[in-house]
């Protein structure tokens, strides 16, 4: 009951809107109030920001612009065909500045004699910041906190100051973590671990790895700071599933999984599987495919096919991602993995190259589905040598297993991998490769003049990293 009381609490203070409304609706309680925002409510508004970012429309755009998913119909057909324009983000822009300032306020609450507490800030903060700076690019961050309330004139920092400011603070969230002494400790207000802050620690240790390898088509020595941020995230004990950081969702109707909300209760027949993601596993033989999605009305499985907009006798979400309660990913041991065989590959070390890559195969398929992997798909997928790792098998292997993550964006505009088509019915020049700049933004922020991006900019005027 105190958790409910907690979710509660914490969805009340969540200023957010639109499309996270079910959070909010009916609350007005602000997290600047002293007398309402306590470390407890303000952690949990932060990591419901993160729920909101890392579980909703981010994701779904995410699987449509990498072609996991295919939307079919209304709004997500256009989003499938990059039409996506400065009004559809603002919500999410909102929920990331909100999700920000708590987070700041939370930091600052917790004061010196709760170092846990801030360290979580500070890992909010980097995994909420982090998806600003990787679908718009530069934006406002060291300007737009400043007092009790958001800067509507915010200066932008590059991009580069961002990632720079992203490994500084869970640098600095890691030497809080190793401070054995708090007033206050994280427990059922923190959604994600409860309160473990062992696994917090490997959680940002993982993250610093994932933002080493961002930058890898800016710094030729990238894998060389991921694998040190790598080992030290499994000397850490981030060694298993069992340290995954996760969205977690309920089975009321304003707890729903976001897929679950939108694919099967709100927005039925808007997406749906695409044929070439469901083709490629099964020409594998791969056994995650009866997890991820759901048989078609002739007990197959089946997608729509890129640009066709299909919803006749095709496969959509599966009960493992795409049940009510489903946890949505935000970092796991199976990118760690990934990220480790990717970054010995770049080092030439390819036996511990493929090494990393069929484990992290092995350890999805396990976690997927509960059973070890079938001995034909072992030797097909899982067996890879120093002879026969390639930057395309890891790629496309971590493009399976990151399904529904927002990583699987990010990684195709870093590698390619792997080969895409635009919509043939797209009027850009090529794939969407980042997000408009908000509405709010071109209105209220004379600043922003200079970093405006418009639809006809999605393909053509890329992030500072993927260039």
């Amino acid at each position: 009951m105190k958790k409910n009381v907690l979710i509660l609490s914490a969805m009340a203070i969540l200023l957010v809107a639109n499309s996270c409304k079910k959070f909010v609706s009916g609350h007005d309680i602000s997290p600047n109030s002293a007398s309402e925002a306590t470390p407890q409510l303000l952690l949990s508004a932060s990591e419901l920001a993160v729920f909101a970012t890392y579980g909703g429309s981010f994701s779904r755009n995410s699987s449509m612009w990498s072609q996991q998913s295919a939307g079919c119909q209304f709004q997500s057909q256009a989003v499938d065909e990059y039409a996506l324009d400065e009004g559809d983000v603002a919500n999410e822009w909102q929920v990331i500045y909100n999700g920000l300032k708590n987070s700041k306020i939370l930091k600052e609450k917790s004061g010196v004699e709760n170092p846990y507490y801030q360290g979580i800030s500070n890992v909010n903060t980097a995994l909420l910041l982090g998806v600003a700076t990787d679908f718009w690019g530069d934006v406002p961050y060291s300007d737009a906190l400043k007092g009790q309330s958001l800067q509507l004139d915010a200066e932008y920092d590059s991009q580069e100051f961002v990632i720079q400011q992203i490994q500084s603070m869970l640098s600095e969230a890691i030497a809080m973590f190793n401070q054995p002494n708090n007033i206050l400790y994280p427990a059922s207000d923190d959604y994600i671990y409860g309160g473990d802050i062992q696994k917090w620690k490997g959680l940002a240790y993982l993250l610093k790895a994932r933002y080493a390898a961002r930058i890898s088509k800016r710094d030729a020595n990238w894998f060389t700071t991921a694998l040190k941020y790598t080992d030290s995230a499994v000397a850490n004990g981030f060694i298993s599933e069992s340290s995954d950081a996760n969205c977690k969702f309920g089975t009321k109707s304003n707890e729903y999984n976001q897929w679950y909300a939108f694919v099967k209760v709100e927005r039925t027949g808007y997406m749906y599987a695409d044929s070439a993601f469901v083709g490629s596993m099964l020409a594998n033989n791969d056994p995650r495919v009866s997890y991820y999605f759901t048989k078609n009305d002739s007990g197959k499985y089946a997608g729509s096919l890129l640009g066709s907009y299909n919803t006749d006798n095709v496969s959509e979400i599966g009960g493992y991602f795409g049940s009510q309660n489903s946890p949505t990913p935000i970092a796991t041991y199976t990118e760690l993995m990934f990220i480790r065989a990717e970054a010995f590959l770049a080092a030439g070390n390819k036996p511990a190259s493929a090494a990393a890559h069929n484990s992290a195969v092995l350890a999805h398929v396990l976690q997927i589905t509960g059973s070890a992997s079938p001995s034909g798909f072992v030797t097909s997928t899982a067996s890879e040598n120093a002879g026969s790792i390639t930057l395309n098998k890891i790629m496309s292997q971590k493009y399976i297993s990151n399904y529904t993550m927002l990583e699987v964006f990010n990684d195709w505009r870093r590698t390619n991998i792997p080969a895409l088509s635009k919509n043939p019915n797209a009027t850009l020049s090529g794939i969407a490769r980042r997000y408009p700049t908000s509405i709010e933004e071109r209105l209220y922020n004379p600043k922003s003049a200079s970093h405006l991006a418009g639809i006809n900019d999605l393909a053509s005027k890329k992030v500072w990293w993927d260039n």
